[in-house]
């Protein structure tokens, strides 16, 4: 196990966050579930080598379908003006946003600095969540039969 890894173990362990942690030949990973008023996601920290080289990725943190790329764009992009080291990523082929951080190499104490970037992904994505929810369902939907288009209309 790479030794950064063992130290966010530690971490997480002193401040009692239940966590997961994965290891294979090339790198060692702690997952740790959270929860927001909104929704719920999953945060991996990744190491693949013996410096403090760590990457942390929130996978799939909103999905949505291939009419709404456009717009998850904008609404990334204004998300990534808005928070500093934290960088959304829209991936239009798995169709979902996916939520990034690196550590600085030279990152001291990255255990407690591993908690504190979980605890302010947790406070990013209960502000950016319903953003992008917003993008997504406050569009004009259409329902089609045939030569026959509905449209949702507020009066």
């Amino acid at each position: 196990m790479y030794p950064a890894i063992e130290e966010m173990i530690q971490a997480f362990e002193e401040d009692d966050l239940i966590f997961r942690v994965q290891e294979d030949e090339e790198s060692s990973r702690l997952t740790a579930n959270a929860i927001v008023d909104y929704t719920s996601f999953t945060v991996h920290f990744l190491s693949t080598d013996d410096k403090n080289d760590v990457s942390v990725r929130v996978p799939h943190f909103v999905r949505f379908k291939e009419k709404d790329v456009t717009e998850m764009l904008r609404v990334a992009n204004e998300m990534n003006n808005r928070y500093r080291y934290v960088k959304f990523v829209v991936a239009p082929e798995s169709e979902a946003v996916t939520i990034e951080y690196d550590f600085p190499e030279n990152t001291e104490h990255i255990g407690p600095a591993a908690v504190e970037v979980f605890r302010r992904l947790m406070s990013i994505a209960e502000e950016a969540y319903p953003v992008f929810m917003k993008a997504i369902w406050n569009r004009p939907s259409e329902v089609s039969f045939g030569n026959i288009q509905f449209h949702d209309v507020t009066v």
